[in-house]
């Protein structure tokens, strides 16, 4: 049995396509909704209408702490075999989802299970390339603070829309969602599978202490570090809107790109310490 935690803000449209796809799945399944602390009393019945298993959090208490409550409600009520933790912008296609999760797990045993993810961009793709050295975490920190710098100034902000009109032409490469399937690598946080021997082994599923961003190698550093098997696999796949939550919550861009840049720094702060221990 595989249980779907979605975890809602200010997402409630999405929430619903994403449990309207869910119930269209073959095999057994619960889903859980949890609520960073964004539901109307409405919104609360509407949800209420298409799964019963709802959990509000008194706060918005970000994504790895949302999603730990979300795991924990799971657990304790239906013993899954699988954790399937997605973003409430995902939307599930394909009707032999759970089955396929299954035979990945007779052929692997995995840990825990990333998926292939549409449409193809680079921010979304999997395997998913995580930062593994302190040399790259500490480059990133320093690349995001002189964003945030940027993004405070009128001035510089000018000048960077400037530089990116005139460079919009030039080719980049682009990450493509892998074609084969591999294990020990980084997978993407908006849609991770975790087997009952994983969630068996820790209190929290997602390292408790950041708010959004890089949870990904916080799992990573600890598949490495005890020897857990990551899987990526085309087999089962799924469609990731991507950044809708963010876009709701700020209309300024501007504050958007400073706030995410921020979180990002205190992100990767915290895994400087980790990877230092």
């Amino acid at each position: 049995m595989v249980s779907f935690v979605i975890l809602n803000y200010k997402s409630t449209n999405d929430t619903i396509e994403c449990i309207n796809s869910i119930k269209k799945l073959k095999g057994e399944y619960s889903i859980i909704v949890v609520d960073n602390n964004t539901l109307t009393s409405e919104e609360i019945k509407t949800i209420k209408s298409y799964t019963s298993d709802l959990v509000l959090l008194d706060s918005n208490v970000g994504f790895a702490r949302g999603n730990n409550a979300g795991a924990k409600y799971a657990i304790t009520k239906y013993h899954p075999d699988f954790l399937c933790v997605i973003n409430s912008d995902i939307v599930i296609n394909q009707i032999d989802f759970i089955e396929q999760i299954n035979s990945l797990y007779r052929k692997y045993n995995f840990d825990i299970l990333g998926p292939k993810i549409l449409p193809e961009a680079s921010e979304s793709c999997n395997p998913f390339p995580v930062y593994k050295t302190l040399e790259e975490v500490e480059n990133k920190i320093n690349y995001h603070k002189k964003l945030i710098k940027i993004y405070q100034s009128r001035l510089k902000r000018f000048l960077l829309r400037i530089y990116v009109a005139r460079n919009r032409f030039k080719k980049h490469s682009q990450n493509t969602n892998g074609l084969t399937e591999q294990t020990n690598v980084g997978l993407h946080g908006c849609a991770l599978i975790f087997s009952d021997k994983y969630y068996k082994k820790y209190k929290d599923i997602f390292y408790p202490n950041t708010f959004l961003f890089h949870e990904e190698e916080f799992l990573y550093l600890r598949a490495k570090n005890d020897n857990l098997i990551t899987l990526y696999s085309p087999k089962i796949e799924l469609i990731h809107k991507e950044g809708q939550s963010l876009n709701k919550e700020y209309k300024n861009n501007y504050q958007k790109l400073i706030f995410k840049n921020k979180e990002i720094v205190k992100s990767l702060e915290l895994l400087k310490t980790e990877m230092m221990k």
